[in-house]
């Protein structure tokens, strides 16, 4: 693909929007980048390769652009954020969507320009964005890796972190029951695995089969295979731990 093609109009497109502050400076660097490749193919006489790969569309840069923006606000809740959790949001992406090698170079170049406009990012535009080009499960899963991100310092998720998450969670169209429950994932306590599903420990045992399987069908990761192979990967993780949490539950009980 040609530079002034698909991936420049996408970013162009939306330079307006709630990703506008972010993608100025990706344009920026791209342009540079332009320039830097159009020198190199004139001494290698036409040979030098596009800058990213056909496989980034406008709706793409859009919908990484909102991810990697909520998830660098929350790194930076507390107005600092720290490299272990870039390296938790740099690890997701790169790892789990499948990009062709150029295309991660755009990738880290968001999340770079996230961090850089850390303090301008427009939480609510972005949540409005993501709600309204994902499904529910895929609004659960997000808020999932937000909580992730947080708990990725040696002082877990802080105070100040998970209000930013409850109030994103809000915004995401996400409930109350929904948001205890993920957060019970990454909130260590001893009815955890309770809280898990929404339930007290006094609960009966015929409540928690009903919760585990309400909570099972809801986190399958066939309910996210329209988002593409990286959102099954997470929600395969996720899917684990409420299993995992069902089974702790049914050995203290014996049932």
């Amino acid at each position: 693909m040609a530079f002034t093609g698909k991936l420049f109009g996408a970013l162009i497109g939306s330079l307006a929007g709630p990703m506008g502050a972010i993608l100025g400076g990706v344009v920026g660097h791209l342009f540079d980048r332009a320039v830097e490749e159009r020198k190199a193919s004139n001494i290698l006489r036409g040979t030098s390769r596009s800058l990213y790969a056909d496989s980034v569309s406008a709706a793409q840069v859009n919908f990484l652009t909102s991810l990697i923006g909520l998830s660098i606000a929350v790194a930076n809740a507390d107005g600092h954020v720290r490299a272990s959790q870039v390296e938790v949001i740099k690890s997701f992406f790169l790892s789990q969507f499948p990009f062709a090698r150029d295309d991660q170079l755009l990738v880290q170049r968001i999340i770079q320009e996230s961090y850089k406009n850390r303090e301008e990012i427009d939480i609510n535009g972005l949540c409005l964005y993501y709600r309204s080009v994902s499904n529910f499960e895929g609004r659960l899963l997000l808020i999932w890796l937000l909580f992730k991100i947080a708990n990725a310092d040696s002082e877990g998720v802080i105070r100040v972190e998970e209000e930013m998450i409850r109030r994103m969670a809000g915004q995401l169209g996400v409930g109350a029951a929904e948001f205890m429950s993920i957060r019970a994932e990454f909130i260590q306590n001893k009815s955890r695995a309770y809280e898990i599903f929404g339930l007290e420990p006094a609960a009966s045992d015929e409540e928690v089969r009903v919760a585990y399987r309400r909570l099972a069908a809801q986190n399958h990761p066939d309910r996210v295979a329209n988002l593409g192979e990286e959102f099954v990967k997470v929600a395969e993780e996720k899917f684990k731990t409420i299993n995992a949490a069902y089974e702790e539950i049914r050995k203290e009980r014996g049932f």
